[in-house]
């Protein structure tokens, strides 16, 4: 069986980055999850550098779940750093979460070609719900049969 592609889940708050993997999981994705704490790490994992250059350890993901308050670079930094590589919003479903709504920056980041942009939930049970969704629109297409 080949094996899943990642998500790649750019998250500062451990207990957010915890609570999506979960929801994730429990919502029956088996993708496995790399979490990078900055904008920065976000940018060397989909370049291939640094840390990230062994393509064996660290694969192109399936999808991209970004925040967008993050250190170094935020979520429209790094949006604008794929946005500049028009072939990365053609082979990545960028999904943008926040905490709270950001109307301004929610329009920034669809005007870069994001596919969907969704307010963190309070509850585990609506997380788990919003990733179900995303596991069956952007990761069940590419689960092998």
């Amino acid at each position: 069986m080949p094996e899943l592609m990642p998500v790649l889940l750019a998250e500062d708050n451990p207990q957010d980055a915890f609570l999506i993997r979960r929801a994730l999981a429990s919502a029956g994705a088996r993708n496995p999850v790399h979490v990078v704490p900055d904008g920065q790490q976000a940018i060397d994992y989909l370049a291939g550098t640094g840390v990230f250059a062994d393509r064996t350890a660290y694969p192109w993901p399936a999808l991209f779940l970004l925040d967008l308050r993050l250190p170094v670079k935020d979520g429209l930094e790094v949006l604008r750093w794929i946005h500049e590589r028009p072939a990365i919003p053609q082979s990545l479903p960028v999904v943008v979460l926040s905490s709270v709504e950001l109307p301004r920056e929610t329009q920034q980041a669809y005007a870069m070609d994001i596919a969907a942009c969704l307010v963190k939930p309070l509850g585990f049970d609506e997380m788990r719900e919003r990733m179900r969704i995303l596991k069956e629109y952007w990761l069940d297409p590419l689960s092998p049969s």
